[in-house]
């Protein structure tokens, strides 16, 4: 069970200096890079080498016998692979919140909540884990020395409830375990497994016929070893500690990929070692895996003193100090994560509350407090296979990141790349859920762990659409602030709405909205967006108003069109863009791209894509080519309203520039014209007296047919795809997949229809 005593002060440090990671005038605060390759391989070693080796080695070992030893190896293997996609992820997408932030920006906000909700799950039970170990390890302390006879069971489990209890008071007190006990346990404990390895391995291959110990090698076949690598896979989720200490490392493009590999693999070492000195060592009348897996939790105490001398001793001190010291870290861990839950909206806003004498989340810490305590009352296999689950779903979701990024942000700068995409996150995502399913199917305490991972799913999807939607619009709403607005004297027939981010590109963008408009006598309002970090008050932004209200100024003098302007502060470009939509109720909204991935669903962490989905108007995104005079326009066209709308937006530039039109069907067979003609018809309504032509041609590879076209005029407009979202999501949008092959201007139209509009549409065309 990977440990978090190291991760607690690392994220500590990395959340207090990340509120002061901005910049204040010409001033950048960052961390120093200090941290060498071999501190941050030993960040991640502290991390893989914890309390769960104590505990469920022996369970893990009755499980799959002595190809307990295969298991730990193939888990290596599959958690470089995830490690290692933490380690791309977290070069290109560094900013804090780690993997629920990636899953937010790949796969939307309901996954992104998801992630959040799985990971506090995954905190808060692997803590409850820690505590069933110290109060076996407690328990098993008392009545072996100190002879005390009361139920076992019983102490452990009070003893485990009383620890949590005093940890999560120390917790709410403000106490925090020093960088110095940390590394001292650590060592403290990694001594201790390795000179019990040492002693097992002199006296497994000192005594004649060893060998016999590992025969057969797979008692219970290839399901046993799957299940044991689902139970013991947690033990390798390190990496994650020393992918947030990257900020303080140096040369981190280099050194955490080699720090998450070397530690992994030192950490394999350590428990393979560990493992084969249990099985070889321990003398029993049944098999010693066998054996080691009726002992269960206590497996390691109770043949200690075969192993070593005063190995038992060694071992309960080594559990005990080290789970106390997992515990504190995962107490302050997983209330952490509640409290960025609350902050951001997904929960409730007590939550995020601060205690005013302790200053700490003292609801944040009762809350992850009461799922412990419950959690701690449970088996100890079927607590850790809870906490497998839960991070089995959250690395699962890492990978999968990874490969959609790779297909959506190629955009994105990777200091590191993981080779063999999208082969080795397949490959982890693949063998994550075969050894999840065989963990739930082979374990005792399967139907309960499904149940509760279950349970725990669809009730966070309940807070998610029942209140955390709700929630966030409503801070959306507070946090948004109109602080300069200037609008024409007479509202304008027609209104196009055009957010802006620099001059060079804010003026081109007016420019081509100002077209619409004055065919349509129409008005542009230019809106810019005074962006603020989640931590900064709108109140602050004070300084850039003037700086904001200049800009404006230029861009709306340079229109020939009644023009206004307007600023917005925020936290967010595409809440702030949507939140103006609301006030000024735009005919039209007008959007740079700079040929970023985009697609039809919604993906936050892009401007584009939420302003497609949720403006109640019609949107039109352009991405220009070198400056021309407009003389010929394209649309390619498939029919439908978004190709209507590009068909109304081409009428207004031809007329403004006197060019010609060109409608264009590719299609893959002869059967397609009579789908062409229609297509045609359609879109050719709104371009009644203008110069058009219509063309049909066969292709086998639209996308690269188009293109060709696209070089051969000045300005080409495309309908928003109807395309499966399946094939959206893994392959990108028709426009997005033109505009990579080609430099021209590429302006793509999505229509707004209103829902009863296309009910009445869809019953005419019945």
């Amino acid at each position: 069970m990977a440990d978090p005593d190291n991760q607690n002060r690392n994220s500590d440090t990395n959340q207090e200096n990340s509120s002061q990671n901005r910049k204040e005038g010409a001033i950048t605060v960052s961390l120093s890079r200090e941290l060498s390759l071999f501190d941050i391989t030993m960040i991640g070693i502290a991390g893989m080498i914890g309390a769960g080796i104590f505990a469920l080695t022996g369970i893990a070992t009755g499980i799959a016998g002595p190809a307990i030893l295969i298991a730990f190896l193939l888990n290596g293997i599959t958690a470089t692979f995830t490690g290692l996609a933490y380690a791309e992820l977290g070069s290109s997408i560094p900013e804090a919140g780690g993997s629920y932030l990636w899953v937010k920006e790949a796969m939307g906000d309901h996954f992104g909540f998801l992630a959040g909700w799985c990971d506090w799950a995954a905190h808060t039970i692997a803590c409850a884990l820690y505590a069933v170990t110290f109060g076996a390890f407690f328990s098993e302390l008392i009545v072996r020395f100190f002879n005390i006879h009361v139920s076992q069971p019983v102490l452990a489990k009070v003893s485990a409830l009383v620890i949590v209890s005093l940890l999560t008071y120390i917790n709410y007190r403000g106490a925090k375990e020093s960088s110095t006990v940390g590394s001292s346990v650590t060592l403290f404990k990694v001594t201790i497994l390795v000179v019990f390895a040492a002693f097992g391995i002199f006296k497994t291959l000192t005594s004649p016929g060893w060998i016999k110990a590992f025969t057969p090698l797979m008692p219970h076949g290839i399901p046993g070893v799957l299940a044991a690598m689902g139970l013991t896979y947690i033990a390798f989720e390190g990496y994650e500690i020393i992918v947030q200490s990257g900020e303080e490392v140096r040369n981190p493009e280099k050194n955490i990929p080699k720090a998450i590999v070397l530690s992994l693999w030192v950490a394999v070492a350590i428990y393979v070692l560990v493992a084969f000195a249990l099985i070889g060592a321990v003398k029993a009348d049944i098999p010693s895996w066998m054996y080691l897996g009726k002992l269960a939790e206590f497996s390691l105490i109770r043949v200690g003193d075969q192993i070593m001398p005063f190995g038992a001793v060694l071992i309960i001190a080594g559990g005990l100090v080290s789970t106390i010291s997992a515990m504190n870290a995962t107490i302050y861990s997983s209330s952490r994560v509640a409290f960025a839950l609350g902050r951001t909206g997904y929960l409730p806003r007590s939550l995020s509350k601060i205690d005013e004498k302790t200053r700490t989340p003292h609801f944040s810490i009762f809350f992850s407090y009461l799922i412990i305590s419950i959690m701690a009352l449970a088996p100890i296999e079927a607590v850790a296979s809870a906490a497998d689950v839960m991070f089995l779903i959250l690395f699962v979701m890492v990978n999968l990141v990874l490969v959609i990024l790779r297909l959506r942000r190629p955009d994105l700068r990777r200091a590191f790349r993981l080779p063999l995409v999208p082969c080795l996150p397949a490959i982890a995502i693949i063998t994550q859920i075969v050894i999840g399913y065989y963990l739930l199917t082979e374990l005792e305490h399967g139907g309960f762990v499904v149940a509760v991972t279950i349970a725990w799913i669809i009730f966070g999807s309940l807070v998610y659409y029942a209140y955390s939607e709700k929630e966030k619009a409503q801070r959306i709403e507070e946090v948004l602030k109109t602080v300069y607005e200037e609008v024409p004297v007479e509202k304008p027939a027609f209104n196009v709405l055009v957010p802006v981010a620099n001059p060079v590109f804010g003026r081109r963008l007016a420019k081509f909205a100002s077209v619409i408009a004055e065919e349509r006598r129409g008005g542009v309002i230019v809106l810019s967006i005074v962006k603020l970090p989640p931590q900064t008050p709108p109140s602050s932004a004070t300084r850039y108003i003037e700086e904001a209200k200049r800009f404006i100024g230029k861009i709306t003098r340079s229109v020939s069109v009644p023009a206004g302007g307007l600023i917005k502060v925020g936290h967010s470009v595409p809440d702030a863009i949507l939140n103006a939509a609301e006030e000024v109720k735009p005919d039209l909204i007008v959007l740079g791209w700079r040929g970023r991935t985009f697609r039809k669903d919604c993906i936050l962490g892009s401007t584009i894509d939420p302003v497609l989905v949720k403006a109640r108007c019609d949107v039109v995104v352009v991405r220009f080519g070198p400056e021309r005079k407009i003389e010929r326009i394209l649309i390619p066209t498939a029919g439908g309203p978004h190709a209507v709308l590009a068909a109304e937006i081409a009428r207004d530039v031809a007329v403004h520039e006197g060019a010609s039109v060109e409608l264009l069907y590719v299609g893959r067979d002869e059967s397609d014209e009579k789908r062409a003609k229609i297509a045609f018809e359609e879109t050719l309504k709104p371009l009644e007296g203008l110069n058009i032509s219509t063309r049909f041609i066969l292709s086998q590879k639209p996308v690269r047919e188009i293109a060709k076209e696209v070089e051969k005029h000045d300005l080409t407009l495309i309908g928003a795809t109807n395309e499966s979202f399946l094939k959206n999501f893994l392959m990108g949008v028709f426009p997005e997949r033109i505009v990579q092959k080609t430099t021209r201007t590429v302006a793509m139209t999505r229509k707004w229809v209103r829902i009863v509009e296309a009910i009445q549409k869809k019953r005419k065309l019945e």
